[in-house]
């Protein structure tokens, strides 16, 4: 059998828990088997990964390409990986450190070989394990090769020094992309020399058959000849083919690339620095679709062309000298016009840019608001937002769509011109005696093959001027501060449960304006349960992110188990602090697919309890397709309560040690609001419960009230000391007391 790790323990790995001596340790199943040898090989090699990322990468693993899935868990764990088998007998220190397949499922972490064995050490349920078996014993019986996974770190231990060189410069994605396929753009160069050399066989061709065949009339000289042309025009015609698919296989990985690049971005920015608009995202977004056009296989080509322009034109000077210097003269009246018409166009690209975002901006708040357009009869406003947004831009593109087709006028003119030029001149040679009838057709052909590429310039250019544009866009989303910042190292806590300190915190949307939030100081105990009472706009929603690392203060700061809060991985703070905000929603697909979002791993069982916790299973009772439900997009089709309930039900689903609820009950009626807070009671247990509610039986789940007024915290005590309160004082007003802050 593969691999039997029964050779005696060579120890316990230092700082491992130590399992059972009378029960031998359960290895972690996988996905987690990977999951934990990761992190494993991770700390072998002094980096510090977030177990939550590698442990989400492994819950959300694609298991139709096992391999695949393991690369991606290795690069969320800072490692670089790649698979090999190797015989044992090949097996070498200098491949160390490597994962090593084992049988029964198990992932080991080889560190060292000597003696014709190797020290591995496992990831088990109890702790670290340390096993010293023979080589030999690694092998697969089928064919007696180990199967390893080389593993190294993805970026080199940084330096205080060398922080700033380390630091990663937007303005270099894009070359580097480049440079790191360098073989492939080196195959399209060898190609398009190749094809170029059989192109000018056909000039050649045309020499030849006017200059001898033709006058020594000799028919099978000239099959000959066209059997020869014949061939290499086939030839061309299977390289130029190869060439586009190559091309476009290029421009398929490097937009795959740069989409899941700027995806993961996307969803990784802060929320505090993401733009207020949603549609200067997308429009930024849709900034890829410009660098995809400069990467399809017709500019590229033209590209790669580009430097075969000399070689045309020596080829031209040795068959009709002087003739040269008409394609010489055609080259600038091509070139000068398409790049003195890049500075109008700039204007353009860069307005068209502007406009989109607002575009986009409309049209999402226009399909997202449509309910509240129609009830509120602003139909002829957004029209009319929509017509001046669409005459901006349909000014733009008719500006660019002119200067566009005034420039490929202007390119096939001075084709037309070029192609006059060689044969009036020709012509003069021929007369002269210094040329002949076939040296000067060849070198119209050779001519127009000469100024085919360069007539495409200024298409290339506009290409590349939008590109450059879009980059613009591309730079400043990459330019934004990230949750998971690879250039500091996060603080991972195994557990976090719900101590908070606020210090001299203040937080702000905006700078220039008044700060939203002013808590000098406040404590939240691990287990206590408070309510954040407050009126409309006070700060309880603000406070609420603020808790769960949302948001971060512009001045002060909060600690959170001790620690602050922006130094924990957020990984973990996520992990253990759940979130019902009024804004959640719910997403395209199933029931079930919109629970696995909080639990990919969660089983039906645990799914239906947290729908009973939150009351929703009743949903299920309504419909025949249980956990199948359809549910459209931000539940478009439920009501306001089955959709809070879904949410909340979401939420608990991932059992997080902090609860953090704004408004959770606010769509439920009084009946299923009642059941919902019973049956969360016992529910929470030693956790930490934080709930803003203007509703007064939600008070029954918490122990203390703070009550929230202009950004500042006015009462913080007892639940029923500040309720007695807040009823003199609605007394003493002459008004209604309103216990629930209002």
């Amino acid at each position: 059998m593969q691999a039997t790790l029964d050779a005696p323990d060579a120890g316990t790995t230092p700082g491992a828990a130590k399992p059972d001596a009378g029960a031998p340790a359960q290895p972690v199943q996988p996905p987690g088997a990977w999951a934990e040898a990761l992190l494993l090989a991770a700390r072998h090699l002094g980096l510090s990964p977030s177990p939550q990322l590698v442990r989400g990468a492994a819950a959300w693993a694609d298991r139709a390409d096992a391999d695949r899935a393991v690369v991606e868990m290795a690069a969320a764990a800072g490692l670089s990986a790649q698979f090999a088998d190797l015989p044992a007998a090949a097996l070498s220190p200098l491949l160390l450190p490597a994962l090593v397949v084992l049988d029964g499922a198990q992932v080991g972490l080889l560190t060292s070989i000597a003696d014709g064995k190797a020290v591995l050490q496992l990831p088990t349920e109890a702790g670290t394990i340390e096993r010293t078996p023979a080589l030999a014993a690694l092998a697969r019986p089928a064919d007696g090769t180990v199967r390893l996974l080389l593993v190294r770190e993805r970026v080199a231990p940084r330096s205080g020094r060398l922080d700033a060189y380390l630091a990663a410069r937007p303005e270099g994605w894009l070359g580097s992309i480049f440079t790191a396929n360098w073989r492939t753009l080196a195959e399209l160069g060898a190609g398009s020399l190749f094809g170029n050399l059989l192109a000018v066989g056909t000039s050649l061709f045309a020499m030849q058959v006017w200059d001898r065949v033709v006058p020594a009339r000799s028919l099978h000289t000239l099959w000959v000849l066209a059997s020869g042309v014949a061939l290499a025009l086939v030839l061309e015609l299977l390289i130029r083919t190869v060439r586009v698919s190559i091309a476009d296989h290029f421009g398929k990985q490097v937009d795959q690339r740069l989409s899941a690049m700027f995806f993961a971005r996307v969803l990784d920015i802060r929320n505090d620095a993401r733009p207020r608009s949603p549609g200067t995202l997308v429009a930024q977004l849709r900034d890829l679709e410009q660098l995809r056009e400069l990467l399809t296989s017709s500019t590229l080509g033209v590209l790669i062309d580009l430097p075969f322009v000399a070689g045309f034109l020596f080829i031209i000077w040795l068959l009709g000298g002087w003739l040269v210097l008409v394609p010489l003269v055609a080259i600038p009246l091509l070139v000068l016009p398409g790049l003195v018409a890049q500075i109008p166009l700039a204007r353009l690209s860069n307005q068209g840019m502007s406009e989109a975002a607002l575009r986009n901006a409309i049209l999402m708040e226009s399909i997202y608001r449509a309910e509240d357009i129609k009830t509120l009869q602003a139909e002829p406003r957004f029209r009319k937002l929509w017509d001046q947004v669409n005459a901006v831009n349909g000014e733009i593109g008719l500006k660019q769509r002119f200067i566009a087709g005034l420039l490929l006028n202007l390119s096939q003119t001075v084709q037309q011109l070029a192609y006059v030029g060689v044969l009036v001149a020709g012509v003069h040679g021929i007369l002269d005696g210094g040329l002949s009838f076939g040296a000067v057709l060849a070198c119209s052909i050779l001519t127009s093959r000469t100024i085919a590429p360069l007539s495409q310039i200024p298409a290339v250019l506009g290409r590349i001027q939008n590109a450059r544009v879009g980059k613009k866009g591309l730079d400043a989303l990459l330019g934004l501060p990230l949750d998971h910042d690879p250039a500091r190292d996060a603080y991972h806590r195994p557990a976090l449960v719900g101590r908070y300190r606020f210090e001299q915190v203040v937080y702000g949307f905006d700078p220039q304006e008044k700060p939203v939030l002013n808590i000098p100081q406040l404590q939240i105990a691990p287990g206590e349960r408070i309510a954040v009472l407050g009126r409309v706009g006070a700060g309880k929603s603000t406070l609420l992110r603020l808790l769960g690392g949302l948001a971060t203060p512009v001045q002060g700061r909060i600690l959170f188990n001790d620690t602050p809060l922006p130094l924990i991985d957020p990984a973990d703070v996520r992990r253990d602090v759940g979130m019902v905000m009024q804004e959640s929603s719910l997403f395209y697909g199933t029931l079930r697919d919109n629970l696995l979002v909080a639990d990919p791993l969660a089983t039906d069982e645990a799914m239906l309890q947290a729908l009973r916790l939150a009351c929703a299973d009743r949903l299920l009772l309504n419909q025949v397709h249980g956990l199948d439900l359809a549910i459209r997009e931000n539940g478009v089709g439920l009501s306001g309560g089955q959709k809070q309930a879904l949410i909340l039900a979401r939420t608990l689903l991932r059992a997080p040690n902090v609860l953090l609820l704004d408004e959770p009950t606010a769509s439920l009626d009084e009946a299923t609001e009642q059941a919902v807070i019973a049956r969360l009671r016992p529910w929470l247990g030693q956790r930490t419960l934080v709930v803003a509610t203007h509703r007064y039986a939600v008070l029954a789940l918490v122990e203390r009230i703070i009550v929230v007024d202009n950004g500042r915290i006015v009462r913080d005590g007892p639940r029923d000391a500040v309720l007695a309160a807040l009823r003199g004082k609605g007394a003493q007003a002459g008004g209604a007391p309103q216990p629930a802050g209002d």
